[in-house]
């Protein structure tokens, strides 16, 4: 059961990362083009809402500051469910924008680029050549869309398994949104951008330390006792789940324990010392289940093959309460979960 969810995990994930809409090629003299801007006499929400939908996989740098600069003049004085809109605006003109043309599959297009630029050895030997060479062989836009990585929170991240992507930065939602939004949704906002920096997971393994791992299940579990009426509680407790999950169960290329026919076999690099941790702090449910996840390894014996998944980890889950993440959710690209397409 673990197993074939996990090996499937970095597939799902990349559902929601590459956009595979065809977009023209864009020149560089594109940058002329006039930018949009707010009239003084325009309504805020309105206007500004009229002009993130402007911006597409044709649109320049320059106007996606411009919208960016129109949206940071509006914010302070719209209402939380306006806020809210332009926030789901934001993220889809990002998509838009960065839309790109290339780079469908693994070492192809754009992929085979932020390879050769991340692991230019590793592509040489592969006989991929440097990134500017591959660079080259891109569609216009796509080398438009590369050139300004870096520039109004765009980010160009590896994923894992040979796939980069362009990407809207979590802390666009930070700066924009976060300071006019109730402290509940605030909070939310600036922890889930915190730890969507990077990646959680590559290549079906977990990509975080697994000090980590447990600080941030203890953190939403913290978040939904303070904050039970946030907005965003039930998406807390999606997380709590898949990283209560994760501490004590773990992914299929990063096992919290593996089994001999005598003993559980926990891992004493990492996770050991994480749950150990865990297990010492107050009030909470989670480091309970650490005590009790530690307490039953050390005591009980599996007496199982070890090639029967099911039977290893089902005695963990039922002992711990643990639910087995569903995926239906993408909380690890953005500052807000958001449903898989």
């Amino acid at each position: 059961m673990k197993k074939i969810i996990y090996c499937t995990l970095s597939c799902i994930a990349l559902i929601g990362c590459h956009q595979k809409n065809a977009a023209a090629e864009a020149r560089a003299d594109a940058e002329k083009t006039t930018a949009p801007t707010l009239g003084s006499s325009l309504n805020c929400f309105t206007d500004s809402k009229a002009i993130l939908n402007q911006i597409n996989q044709k649109s320049t740098i320059t106007q996606l500051e411009a919208a960016n600069s129109a949206l940071k003049k509006c914010t302070p004085e719209l209402e939380n469910a306006q806020l809210y809109q332009l926030l789901n605006s934001a993220n889809n003109m990002y998509q838009r924008f960065l839309t790109t043309t290339s780079g469908e599959e693994s070492m192809e297009g754009i992929n085979a680029y932020g390879y050769a630029k991340e692991y230019p050895d590793s592509a040489t030997d592969l006989g991929h050549g440097d990134a500017a060479s591959i660079k080259k062989t891109l569609p216009q836009r796509d080398q438009y869309l590369v050139d300004q990585v870096g520039k109004q929170y765009i980010q160009f991240l590896d994923v894992g398994e040979g796939y980069f992507l362009l990407k809207q930065s979590p802390q666009y939602a930070v700066d924009l949104f976060a300071p006019y939004l109730p402290k509940a949704e605030a909070v939310f906002i600036q922890r889930m951008a915190k730890d969507n920096t990077d990646i959680l997971y590559s290549d079906a393994a977990i990509a975080i330390p697994w000090q980590q791992l447990v600080e941030r299940a203890l953190f939403w579990e913290n978040y939904i006792q303070q904050y039970p009426n946030s907005r965003f509680v039930e998406d807390a407790k999606y997380l709590l789940q898949e990283y209560e999950y994760l501490s004590f169960i773990g992914s299929d290329n990063s096992n919290a324990f593996g089994f001999s026919k005598v003993r559980y076999l926990v891992e004493t690099d990492e996770v050991k010392p994480a749950l150990t941790w865990l297990a010492k702090q107050p009030h909470s449910q989670v480091a309970k289940k650490a005590q009790l996840f530690l307490d039953y390894t050390s005591k009980h014996y599996p007496g199982i093959q070890d090639n029967d998944y099911d039977q290893q980890y089902k005695p963990i889950v039922r002992l711990l309460q643990l639910t087995v993440p569903d995926f239906k959710r993408d909380c690890h690209h953005t500052a807000l979960c958001i449903d898989f397409e």
